[in-house]
């Protein structure tokens, strides 16, 4: 180990920067060390990296400007690639004593000065655990890239943080804050903060981005959102769940024209209509039938959305990474750009779509004697609400078409009683105010649309098991919470293997009906029109189980984010309109704040802050007093 007098000099670093001191005095096991300002440093003598040979009395700071002076005289006449040249010389790696006698460097000066190139030249130089090698010329390339990295990382940092001081000055000035265009920016630079901002909300990386956020005086997550706001990322109406979630909420702009037509042009000749939700935006499919001398010949018609987003693009990744629509309260956050989800892509009565279509014949009993698939074009002749169908077919004193639904039902899951509600009420938020809307989820509208598509997706998934062709199968296992094993449950999964659905009796199912909604449903039709056309298809089973694994964790979160904005907007609800009103629910379990509790009529369930014992399972009726949108719970009183 080095020894230290008063007056030696030394290299050290401080705050990642080379620094020359003297020493002045021992204090201990350490030294005061000062500078040519005349700064005093107190440090341990593992944080000097190299010393005088010689003292330089006195230990003063005019001492230290005299050897400064002297070593940069030294490094001036350094010949740098003679010294690379005699370096390469030495057996790799090498010492810095080795470096010295190489270089003839014979005074404290000389020996500084070389210690600053070999420092200073980290392109050219390496030095691990206190060994010097020269790098090769592939290793300068790669160093020469990194740092050029590094230094374009924090030309974008420093851009980030005139973006957050420009915020802050036009908050001072407006109650709106900055637009987007009047911020600037490059596209490229705009889409990966929007990118990085919102991977802060889900995995809090990068961290250097944080740091700089926090340093501009605001939360980190105030900023996040300032950002987002002025990148147009999300907007002052997005879901306040949503938008702090970071799921991504708009689209780049232009990110629609990567949409591309297919090669079919084929029109499929039928009259086919469509049957969705009156307010529904858009439409993924579409159903034809006529009867004939043996029964019916059903069509199924899906927008063939695979043919039209080009695999590997910007629209491809978008979809992958969203994965599915989020149906929320106040908005959907579409898969897809609107432009192709409610446009393009969307059956639109007396608009010519792509499809990919199931032609069955049926018998009279609603059995399957054949089925084909078609890829064509579809002009669909109206598109029905199920309001307006549900109308119809109660005029009407009997429907073949609901006919055939009810036998393709039986046939399925046999004539028992419907397990699933009839009613379930949905949250909506429609200017400012939060209202509670009933949908009939067994109308003879809903229950035809349900039992075809189902039909379309069984059938799409008995082709694919007989043809080895690997697709992403939903599964189900069942599973009971009770001891006596009375209530059973249904959990879905997706995989690669088909296994028996008990849901709906398929021997195989899967989703590829709502290519418009679902990114697995896009995946789906793109592997099966391979087989169709005959060539290899797009993903391999082994891709395909990659791809679950991310389509799986989106879809958790997605369905955090939907269950947290529903408990986030049925609070409002009830303190629009229900504050003080005794309410019927049942408590169903305790939990760390209180009890989970469902309110009867709307099947809802909440967090009541409560401290005391009460019943479980039984009726009762809540009061609520207020809501807490922050920590999403209420707190009240409960009447037994």
């Amino acid at each position: 180990m080095a020894t230290y007098a008063a007056g030696t000099i030394v290299y050290f670093y401080h705050q990642a920067r080379l620094c020359l001191g003297i020493l002045a005095a021992p204090e201990g096991n350490r030294w005061r060390v000062l500078d040519r300002d005349g700064n005093t440093q107190t440090l341990a003598p593992e944080r000097f990296v190299l010393g005088s040979d010689q003292t330089y009395p006195p230990p003063e700071p005019q001492s230290l400007t005299a050897f400064d002076r002297d070593l940069d005289e030294a490094f001036a006449k350094l010949d740098q690639q003679d010294i690379w040249t005699r370096l390469s010389r030495l057996y790799q790696p090498f010492t810095f004593a080795e470096a010295v006698q190489a270089a003839g460097s014979s005074d404290d000066a000389a020996r500084f000065a070389l210690y600053r190139h070999l420092r200073q030249r980290e392109d050219r130089y390496l030095l691990k655990k206190g060994l010097w090698r020269l790098r090769s010329e592939e290793e300068i390339s790669l160093y020469l890239a990194l740092k050029e990295e590094e230094a374009a990382r924090a030309r974008y940092l420093e851009d980030v943080a005139g973006w957050l001081e420009r915020i802050g000055a036009a908050d001072e000035e407006t109650s709106t804050g900055p637009s987007a265009a009047k911020l600037g920016g490059e596209e490229e630079f705009r889409r990966q903060l929007a990118s990085e901002l919102r991977g802060l909300l889900l995995d809090n990386e990068p961290k250097d981005l944080a740091r700089v956020l926090r340093s501009g005086g605001s939360s980190l997550e105030t900023a996040i959102r300032s950002l987002r706001l002025a990148l147009g990322d999300i907007s002052a109406q997005t879901d306040p769940i949503a938008a702090a979630s970071g799921i991504p909420v708009a689209f780049a702009a232009g990110l629609a024209a990567q949409a591309v037509a297919p090669a079919s042009s084929e029109i499929l000749d039928c009259k086919a209509f469509s049957i969705d939700a009156e307010d529904s935006a858009d439409r993924d499919d579409a159903i034809s039938w006529e009867e004939t001398e043996t029964g019916w010949r059903l069509g199924v018609h899906i927008s063939d959305v695979a043919s039209r987003i080009p695999l590997r693009s910007g629209l491809w990744q978008v979809a992958r990474d969203r994965v599915a629509s989020l149906y929320l309260p106040p908005q959907t956050i579409p898969l897809l750009p609107a432009e192709l989800s409610e446009d393009a892509f969307s059956l639109h009565q007396n608009q010519l779509r792509p499809v990919l279509s199931l032609f069955a014949e049926l018998d009279r009993e609603a059995r399957i004697r054949g089925f084909a698939w078609k890829r064509g074009w579809l002009r669909v002749t109206k598109n029905l609400s199920y309001e307006t169908v549900d109308r119809q077919l109660r005029e009407e004193e009997r429907s073949p078409l609901l006919d055939l639904c009810r036998k393709l039902h039986d046939a399925r899951v046999g004539e028992g009683e419907e397990r699933k509600p009839r009613y379930s009420w949905n949250l909506q938020v429609k200017e400012d105010e939060v209202v509670m809307r009933r949908v009939d989820d067994l109308s003879p509208a809903r229950f035809i649309i349900e039992e075809l598509m189902i039909l379309y997706n069984r059938l799409l998934a008995e082709r694919a098991c007989q043809s080895s062709l690997p697709l992403i199968y939903r599964n189900v296992t069942q599973f009971s919470e009770d001891e006596d094993e009375e209530n059973f449950g249904i959990q879905a999964y997706l995989s690669t293997e088909a296994r028996f659905h008990s849901g709906v009796g398929a021997q195989a199912y899967l989703h590829a009906t709502s290519p418009i909604r679902r990114f697995t449903d896009i995946v789906n039709q793109a592997q099966f029109s391979a087989l169709l056309a005959g060539v290899e298809p797009t993903f391999s089973r082994d891709q395909l189980g990659e791809l679950i694994l991310h389509i799986e964790k989106r879809l958790r979160l997605l369905r955090m984010v939907a269950h947290r904005s529903e408990r986030h907007w049925l609070l409002r609800w009830l303190e629009q309109k229900h504050l003080g009103e005794p309410l019927d629910a049942v408590l169903l379990r305790r939990v760390k704040q209180g009890y989970l509790l469902e309110l009867s009529r709307w099947e809802k369930r909440l967090v009541l802050r409560c401290e005391e014992g009460l019943p479980l399972r039984v009726p009762v009726k809540l009061v609520v007093a207020r809501v807490d949108l922050e920590e999403l719970m209420t707190y009240g009183d409960v009447v037994i």
